[in-house]
């Protein structure tokens, strides 16, 4: 038999396999959940209120405010739920259409660690470990959407040595080395259905099936279908800076930024084929999973830029018991243009455009101080999302969120501080229009999805 995909044009279920796969805290697929303390005030003030160590990660300067020796271990849970609300979609070719893919969503647990060290008045060293892009989102088997995203995950690892001094009494500066690393793993189903079928069109118009026979092999290998997954790593530095004016005893200022990261993601992608109904959609199925073809399992590759992100904190105390805090801050999401998965012979496994935008936050919190044990906290915020309409996958329905935050500090005892904090996130229900390129082969995606986000964080910080 003639090899029906040396000629091939056709663009296999892969073209959702893109290293961006989940609805996280913050836009995009950002971790800000990183501070118990800071939760509670919807992140608001987190360059300028520097009260404990996880001031290494929102700001290093902030280190020289901190008196005495410090660890911190912080946990959040992430409630997210995700659910898509069919319209008007579209199957794909010989495939039943599927339901609403259930809620994707889950719990996800967040951990993060701080050690904070004064050396003396003026230097202060720090560590962070934690992870500041992440989370998963998984559809139901059998959802509409399963030939562009079944499970999406993304993990990563960060650990950031910082340094700090205090240049004269009024400005600190820090900085810090930022080691990550990635995991992401990634499936979808294949349409095969798909892949006989173009086989059987392609041996037909080269005289090489009757048009009957091509008709009846078509017919008997409907339905059929595999399933694809990209696994992948890496690892990569970055950088983050800041600087803390301390204008008066009552008014602080903070700024910070921190670097984007470079990652070569490396790793394979499996296909895990079907068995087809007769020999010649076996024949059809075999070579286009032969070494160099469409869907041929083997290493690949995908160049990813996470973005850069800065931000400008105020914290302005109203006597003793009172502080109202603010920040803005901008992520550099526009790094994300495309994401294309390319074998090591160079091949384009699949390109799927983003065009992600620049994103502002802005938030707004107090804190009120019950007395010298407890400290109350609230805050809101506003966080826009870089998905435009367009590019909007079900790997990541991302969307504008309004947060409100509550929290609260207790002390029981000069070395001991306990934190808690909770904030509920409103999201936009969002269209969801998406065919992966070829609605044969992904089906289409047409409707909308909704998105709620709950977080509970708590905290433990001992001093020295």
């Amino acid at each position: 038999m003639q090899d029906p995909f040396k000629r091939s044009r056709l663009v296999p279920a892969t073209a959702s396999l893109a290293l961006i796969p989940t609805a996280a805290g913050a836009s995009g697929f950002a971790l800000l959940e990183q501070s118990a303390s800071r939760l509670g005030t919807a992140f608001a003030g987190t360059a300028a209120a520097a009260d404990d160590a996880t001031t290494v990660f929102f700001n290093p300067a902030g280190m020289t405010a901190l008196r005495q020796p410090e660890a911190v271990i912080s946990a959040s849970g992430i409630d997210i739920a995700s659910q898509f609300r069919n319209d008007s979609s579209a199957p794909a070719f010989a495939q039943p259409l599927g339901g609403n893919g259930g809620d994707a969503g889950d719990w996800n647990f967040v951990p993060a660690a701080y050690f904070a060290m004064p050396a003396g008045e003026n230097l202060a060293f720090g560590i962070g470990v934690n992870a500041p892009f992440g989370l998963k989102l998984v559809y139901d088997d059998d959802w509409i959407g399963r030939f562009q995203a079944l499970h999406s995950e993304i993990t990563t690892l960060n650990i950031n040595p910082s340094v700090a001094y205090r240049i004269g009494e009024h400005i600190s500066l820090g900085i810090g080395a930022d080691f990550q690393r990635l995991d992401a793993e990634l499936t979808n189903d294949v349409n095969y259905s798909a892949v006989v079928g173009q086989g059987v069109q392609q041996l037909v118009g080269a005289g090489q099936l009757p048009p009957a026979t091509g008709a009846a092999i078509v017919a008997a290998n409907g339905g059929l279908a595999g399933r694809a997954r990209v696994r992948g790593d890496d690892d990569a530095w970055g950088f983050n800076v800041g600087a803390l004016f301390e204008l008066s005893d009552q008014t602080h200022i903070g700024l910070t930024y921190r670097s984007s990261v470079d990652y070569t993601v490396t790793g394979s992608i499996s296909f895990a084929a079907p068995t087809g109904a007769d020999p010649i959609a076996n024949g059809i199925i075999a070579a286009a999973s032969s070494t160099g073809a469409p869907l041929a399992s083997g290493p690949v590759r995908v160049d990813l830029e996470l973005p850069d992100s800065a931000a400008a904190s105020l914290e302005h105390r109203f006597g003793e018991k009172y502080a109202l805090l603010a920040d803005v801050a901008w992520t550099g999401w526009s790094s994300i243009q495309e994401l294309r998965i390319v074998r090591d012979s160079g091949a384009t496994v699949s390109v799927t455009p983003e065009r992600w935008k620049d994103t502002w936050r802005y938030a707004l919190g107090a804190t009120y101080a019950m007395h010298d044990a407890v400290t109350l906290r609230a805050g809101v915020a506003f966080d826009e999302t870089p998905v435009p309409d367009a590019t909007r996958t079900p790997r990541l329905p991302d969307t504008d969120r309004t947060w409100v935050a509550i929290g609260a500090r207790w002390q029981p005892s000069p070395a001991l501080v306990m934190d808690f904090g909770y904030a509920h996130l409103f999201s936009d229900t969002v269209p969801l229009h998406q065919d992966a390129g070829n609605v044969a082969t992904s089906a289409l995606l047409d409707g909308n999805q909704h998105s709620d986000i709950d977080i509970v964080s708590a905290q433990l910080v001992y001093r020295f």
